[in-house]
């Protein structure tokens, strides 16, 4: 008799402990894998002069007082004012930020560069080419390859979109990489014609 008040006792003590405790939630937040991270850094609708992509990376935002002497600076500046000839032809052209931060090189390569407008309908494919990465203070030409734990500033020139003045449009662009596919998108409004119309000597 004694056994059996003992093991239902055992019996009764462990559901009484499994009824009272209580599932302390895992607050380890989860780590994050290494991956390769692509932004777009800024895109230039414009023409296709037939050359490699010519913007310099955008820098960071300088203070306001800064700005304003900065153009004061260039007002001054002896030829300073634009000429047509200066804006005849400007190359279209898209920039990345590619971050890789896997401990293995990755190859970086567009995929497709499509241009909507403000419906979300496809105006045009924009074709691609001059992969290159700034280097030096100038454009390199690039093999598209970003090595472990580095960060890049890279920029592809793109074929000259026939877009309207005051629009503004989305460029889709779908990127691979090593960790797989990814689409990117960035809105841009045109303060100018994209193109030069027929008949225009540059």
């Amino acid at each position: 008799m004694t056994t059996i008040r003992s093991l239902l006792f055992v019996a009764v003590s462990a559901a009484a402990l499994a009824c009272g405790s209580t599932h302390e939630p895992d607050t380890t937040p989860p780590v994050a894998s290494p991956r390769v991270d692509i932004a777009i850094a800024s895109v230039t609708l414009a023409d296709d002069c037939g050359t490699g992509p010519t913007v310099a990376p955008p820098a960071p935002p300088a203070p306001a007082q800064e700005k304003l002497a900065q153009s004061a600076e260039r007002s001054a500046r002896p030829g300073a004012a634009i000429t047509l000839a200066d804006r005849a032809c400007e190359q279209s052209s898209i920039q990345l930020r590619v971050a890789n931060d896997t401990p293995a090189a990755s190859k970086v390569t567009i995929q497709t560069v499509e241009l909507l407008d403000e419906h979300g309908a496809k105006v045009a494919d924009l074709t691609p080419r001059a992969p290159s990465r700034w280097a030096d203070d100038r454009y390199q030409a690039w093999d598209e390859q970003a090595p472990a734990s580095e960060t890049l500033q890279v920029s592809y020139a793109l074929s000259a979109p026939h877009v309207q003045r005051g629009a503004t449009y989305t460029v889709r662009v779908v990127i691979a990489a090593a960790d797989g596919e990814r689409t990117l998108e960035q809105k841009t409004t045109l303060e100018a014609e994209a193109s030069l119309p027929p008949g225009v000597v540059t």
